[in-house]
């Protein structure tokens, strides 16, 4: 101890110890306020999302639309971030973490299947247990009660190249997804869209990925059965391929909900049966007849159908007033694998407008009734320019107005292929659009670009004259200076 205390006392006595002492002290407490500063400075930029994002799109930020939900916001709002062990989206969960920062009514948490399993358990009953998966986003309010699932084919928009027939990805939709899965679980009210079934129609898996598309877009689906169920005349009713007829007392059902006001989408495949009498009326109802057989584009119509496969229609869409928002947006690129065509009927009345929505290209029906197995033409089959999917407005005697969509295929509406690489989700929310009862929740937010577009020089502008001229100035510089030294 007395040898400490000597040593000590050398090196306070010693001027150049005790300066350079000092100096390594305050160095060291300097670090140590520097790394203070910097975690501090850290965890607020974290809490408020301070980075700013300099990226060719800004996918990370919001738009004035996503803000203006997020400061309307009532109901605490919690996202769950399933994201795999690898491969983590920088991107979406930067952007996750602006929408936490934005407003106390959102929290966010990052989750993981494999270690909290509980979390697919508690929500597998409510939205399916294929729904919540390694790789997704679990949008929940436990005020409402409403859950959400994003994954990948939320988050892109895709475009037909007309040049080379193919769809390619388009755009981000990371924000506009997010922002109306936040508005569909903390809302108070949803439009109602009626599914029959009892009459053999598509079952609950044939529409998964229509029901999802209508729940992504704010809507309550609710399965109805005739005699059973009461039908509201305020909601749409849909009737995918029926393969069983109505019964009388069923038809008569269904007059009534129309005479109240109540609006129908049906949709019948071209395999369907063609001798269920009361399903016939309730189409001769609304001015239109189903023709046998399956639609085949004429293989010279190329811009008629997809690919090599005269089969895979792709329609002429019609201007309508339902359609025309479509048609100002280019947004009228549609398949139908495998269509029924329609007969508009002379008989439909003075109390209709009867019009079609989709038509043929060049094409002929096959009738393949008649017992020959094959697709290709036959002389008795008829040829020419065929409604696809007919729109009518029925007026009753009281005022009553009562519409109907009747398309000849069902994959436009139930094919997640289709959905994600034509417009076909876009066709089936306008239509529910222009149908009685409330909109849907389509926010106008713009995708932000997927893929950075070339630089493109068009006409005499500054930065033409900056990207051309500095290079030049440059160069003129450079032999400025090297010249007169070559000649030494």
């Amino acid at each position: 101890m007395k040898k400490t205390n000597e040593i000590w006392g050398k090196m306070k006595k010693n001027r150049k110890l005790r300066c350079g002492g000092f100096s390594v002290l305050l160095s060291c407490l300097a670090v140590m306020i520097c790394v203070l500063v910097i975690f501090l400075c850290d965890a607020v930029e974290n809490k408020y999302a301070l980075t700013r994002d300099f990226s060719f799109n800004a996918a990370t930020m919001q738009g004035e639309v996503s803000r203006t939900v997020i400061d309307q916001l009532e109901k605490d709002v919690h996202i769950y971030a399933v994201i795999p062990q690898t491969g983590e989206n920088n991107t979406l969960m930067q952007l996750l973490e602006r929408y936490d920062a934005a407003s106390e009514h959102i929290s966010l948490s990052r989750e993981s299947i494999l270690k909290n399993p509980v979390l697919m358990e508690r929500f597998s009953d409510a939205i399916g247990e294929n729904k919540v998966s390694d790789d997704c986003l679990i949008v929940h309010c436990a005020q409402t009660g409403r859950t959400r699932v994003l994954d990948a084919d939320d988050y892109y928009v895709y475009a037909y190249d007309t040049q080379t027939g193919v769809f390619s990805e388009a755009g981000l939709t990371y924000e506009k997804s997010i922002t109306e899965a936040i508005l569909y679980v903390s809302g108070d009210e949803l439009p109602l869209l009626q599914i029959l079934t009892g009459q053999g129609e598509l079952t609950k898996s044939d529409v998964s990925a229509m029901e999802s598309l209508l729940v992504s877009a704010n809507y309550e689906v609710k399965w109805v059965q005739l005699g059973e169920d009461p039908l509201d005349a305020q909601s749409p009713l849909m009737i995918l391929s029926p393969y069983f007829d109505f019964s009388e007392n069923e038809l008569s059902e269904m007059m009534d909900f129309a005479m109240a006001g109540g609006d129908f989408l049906i949709a019948t495949q071209y395999t369907d049966p063609l001798d269920m009498e009361n399903f016939n009326a309730l189409l001769r109802a609304y001015g239109v007849e189903m023709l046998p057989g399956l639609v085949i584009a004429d293989s010279e119509d190329t811009d008629s159908y997809y690919a090599d496969t005269p089969v895979w229609l792709m329609p002429y869409m019609q201007e309508t007033v339902a359609t025309l928002p479509l048609m100002e947006s280019a947004m009228d690129i549609l398949l139908l694998p495998g269509a029924r065509a329609f007969e508009i009927l002379e008989t439909a009345g003075a109390n209709m407008n009867v019009f079609p929505v989709l038509e043929s290209g060049k094409a002929y029906i096959r009738n393949y009734h008649d017992g020959q197995d094959t697709t290709v033409q036959q002389p008795e089959d008829l040829t020419g320019y065929f409604p696809l999917a007919v729109w009518t407005d029925k007026m009753f005697d009281d005022g009553a107005i009562s519409h109907a969509l009747i398309i000849g295929n069902v994959d436009v509406l139930t094919d997640s292929w289709l959905q994600n690489n034509t417009h076909a989700s876009s066709f089936l929310l306008q239509m529910l659009r222009s149908l009685q009862g409330k909109s849907p929740v389509n926010l106008d937010i713009v995708p932000k670009n997927a893929l950075r577009e070339g630089l493109k020089l068009t006409g005499i502008t500054p930065a033409v004259i900056v990207t051309v001229l500095l290079p030049l100035l440059v160069l003129c510089g450079a032999l400025l200076v090297l010249l007169p030294r070559k000649r030494r």
